[in-house]
């Protein structure tokens, strides 16, 4: 099975940064089959879902991630892989239904944007900033992208601060060479202020600058994602499976 990144059905963002080379992973392929997965144990299988020789392949990952009692987290591509998922590993996954938006870029950029609150300010994510940062921090940054220095090289992110407290933040958990997706945070303290949006917009303007699209995924039930997704024009929501071990 040859992957080509470029013509492909959309997969989870982290399976293009693989491809790409902006972080480490592995990709095991049989003829018809393949699984993409990141070294922080996040995967993404797609291809046949009846090919049986592939089967054995994807159940040895999986029982050598539970052996060193590392993350397996799954990204199912189609029903029937959910079926299929379901046969080989549903005693030992549990799934989780989610939501991946498409991104309207031209009514983003026919909108009114929110801007910056009155009374914050908002900064680029950087090696200085992630030493200090709330959430997504060095240790974040090193868990999903492999090194700041490689972040800092292909990622990206804001924060808003006032008076030098941080309100919000978002940076791109996974980037490719199509796609960024995006991690965001609120303070507490701050929700209800306008901070999430005023990051996001950020976020997003800067993947046009970098001609990439903006990608947006979150929990079926998570309503305060979907809501804001909406207002950045992020529409047409599909559902896909996501599987983490029990």
């Amino acid at each position: 099975m040859r992957i080509d990144a470029s013509v492909i059905t959309p997969y989870p963002t982290f399976a293009y940064s693989v491809l790409d080379r902006y972080i480490d992973g592995d990709i095991i392929i049989d003829k018809s089959s393949a699984l993409i997965g990141t070294s922080s144990g996040i995967y993404a299988v797609m291809g046949d879902e009846t090919n049986d020789d592939f089967a054995p392949m994807l159940m040895h990952e999986f029982k050598r991630r539970e052996m060193l009692n590392q993350r397996f987290t799954l990204f199912s591509s189609s029903e029937r892989w959910d079926r299929r998922i379901n046969e080989l590993l549903g005693a030992k996954l549990q799934r989780m239904p989610r939501y991946s938006f498409t991104f309207n870029e031209h009514r983003f950029m026919q909108s009114q944007r929110a801007g910056i609150p009155d009374g914050f300010r908002l900064n680029r994510t950087n090696k200085e900033s992630l030493e200090v940062n709330r959430e997504f921090d060095a240790a974040y940054i090193r868990k999903y992208w492999g090194s700041v220095e490689r972040f800092a090289d292909k990622g990206f992110g804001f924060f808003v601060t006032e008076h030098d407290v941080f309100a919000g933040e978002c940076v791109s958990i996974f980037s490719s060479e199509q796609y960024a997706e995006i991690d965001i945070v609120t303070n507490p303290l701050f929700r209800g202020k306008g901070v999430a949006q005023c990051v996001a917009e950020a976020f997003i303007l800067e993947c046009l600058e970098r001609q990439i699209t903006p990608r947006w995924d979150c929990g079926l039930h998570n309503t305060a994602s979907i809501r804001l997704a909406q207002k950045l024009h992020f529409a047409a929501p599909e559902t896909y499976s996501l599987y983490v071990r029990k």
